[in-house]
């Protein structure tokens, strides 16, 4: 269903309705429609909302810009991304990561490259369009992990437990991975994703053929700023950003005499003297006259 896998290219665009097999969902979102065409120049307020939203893809002017995105989608993006700020909002570049995530998923002009369509039905709110219910997404195992290791210390302070728990699933953050972390945030029955997303975490070095090569976008380490007047989050919530702990004093070293102990020389040099003067005294008295 994504015969070109190219750079600007995409895999899907624009809103085709709601997804049928999702009953129940927190946010009201639409599936994208199947379109695997050129990407879209952004302009006015698309590219303005894309400055804000993703603004890693709104680099250059207002004619290289280009997204596979519409306007209506990157508005139900943004509020995506608000949803998980609200989560992650005490480590600046967990949380940048995490929408970036979700930016060039949706919004890359490189779209096709790492995306497949897998499943389509066809469009009730868009005549003669089909609507895409399920795609594979291929990520580099280093970028997710990357991502994943930038969130899994943060935490919620009305709880003081970790914001990864509430979403890595059943996992919870002891056993969650960059796997299933990703792997919750695709499934459409967690009352948030509009459509099912299966995640191919690849390894340096293993392509999956086809024209597909595996997104592998920069990430932000949780101890560092994700932008200018950022800060990078803090140690609670970020073992790296610790400062270093300065190890105690060692002893100090000890007291010689040469090569010797100097405790040891000095007791000798005592007893010696001790004896030495016990000895005078002794003579001294066997040597007076008696009386």
């Amino acid at each position: 269903l994504t015969p070109v896998h190219q750079a600007g290219v995409c895999a899907f665009y624009g809103e085709c309705g709601r997804n049928p097999e999702v009953n129940v969902s927190l946010v009201p979102s639409q599936v994208p429609c199947l379109s695997n065409t050129p990407a879209r120049v952004a302009r006015g307020a698309l590219l303005s909302l894309l400055r804000v939203v993703c603004p890693e893809l709104a680099r250059g002017d207002n004619d290289t810009a280009r997204v596979c995105c519409s306007y209506g989608q990157l508005v139900a993006l943004r509020l995506s991304v608000e949803l998980s700020g609200a989560v992650l909002a005490r480590c600046p570049s967990c949380a940048r990561n995490f929408a970036n995530l979700y930016c060039h998923n949706i919004c890359s002009p490189d779209q096709s490259l790492f995306t497949n369509v897998t499943r389509v039905t066809d469009s009730a709110a868009v005549p003669g369009a089909q609507a895409v219910l399920q795609y594979q997404l291929f990520y580099r195992r280093r970028y997710a992990e990357a991502a994943f290791a930038s969130c899994q210390g943060v935490r919620l302070p009305a709880t003081g437990g970790y914001a990864i728990s509430t979403m890595c699933g059943r996992y919870g953050a002891q056993l969650c991975t960059a796997q299933r972390w990703l792997d919750f945030q695709g499934d459409k029955n967690n009352g948030l994703a509009p459509l099912q997303i299966d995640f191919q975490l690849l390894p340096n070095g293993s392509e999956p053929g086809r024209g597909i090569a595996p997104l592998d976008a920069p990430v932000w380490g949780c101890d560092e700023a994700p932008g200018a007047g950022q800060e990078p989050c803090s140690c609670q919530d970020c073992a790296r950003a610790c400062p270093p702990v300065v190890p105690p004093a060692g002893p100090p070293p000890p007291f010689r005499i040469g090569r010797a102990d100097g405790v040891l020389v000095i007791c000798v040099l005592l007893f010696a003297g001790l004896g030495l003067a016990f000895l005078v005294a002794a003579l001294c008295r066997r040597g007076a006259p008696e009386a």
